[in-house]
């Protein structure tokens, strides 16, 4: 266990799930007490906590505490295309992962690329896919990663940033590389 889940699963145990940097630092150990607050700020941008001033149920004193967030499913949010035939977030990565892989074997000779990254960063050096929307590819590449890889809630905000990315990239895909969109489009089960 990692020290981020660390400080989680002690705010899991508190009956009112918040606490102080400092009595968060003595009862998992992580020192100096700094560094809880670093993990605490880290656990903030990723959607985890919250950070509000209050009396801390361990140290009967008033300061800034770590507060657990309610979770939000991230399979139910309509993540990337907006109607009723949306994409979640992990379809709309397959799909983008298709698409340049498809534009990678029409477009370069060379070997297949190691990862999304690679061939995302290649298409744009080559000039295949213009940098906007090789940007707009990488951060679908990367929330994705912070859903699957650092478990962060999907939430509002990230919805729209990825319905914008995504619109770009449908967008620039349907105008200048029309029949490769489209037969990336007929390998997307439920979304020819």
């Amino acid at each position: 266990m990692n020290e981020r889940d660390l400080v989680v699963e002690l705010l899991k145990t508190i009956p009112t799930r918040r606490c102080c940097d400092a009595c968060l630092s003595r009862r998992t150990g992580i020192r100096p007490p700094r560094q809880v607050n670093q993990l605490c700020r880290r656990l903030v941008e990723l959607g985890k906590l919250v950070r509000e001033k209050g009396k801390c149920p361990l140290g009967n004193h008033t300061r800034v505490l770590n507060a657990l967030t309610a979770r939000r499913s991230t399979r139910t949010k309509s993540a990337v295309s907006p109607g009723s035939a949306g994409l979640g977030i992990e379809e709309a990565w397959r799909y983008v992962d298709r698409f340049c892989r498809a534009l990678w074997n029409t477009h370069l000779d060379t070997g297949s690329p190691a990862s999304l990254a690679e061939a995302i960063t290649a298409l744009r050096d080559e000039q295949i896919v213009p940098a906007h929307e090789a940007n707009m590819m990488h951060t679908i590449r990367s929330l994705r990663n912070m859903v699957v890889h650092e478990d962060v809630d999907f939430g509002d905000h990230e919805t729209a940033i990825a319905r914008a990315a995504w619109e770009i990239i449908r967008a620039w895909g349907e105008r200048d590389e029309r029949a490769l969109w489209r037969a990336t489009m007929t390998m997307c089960a439920g979304h020819a």
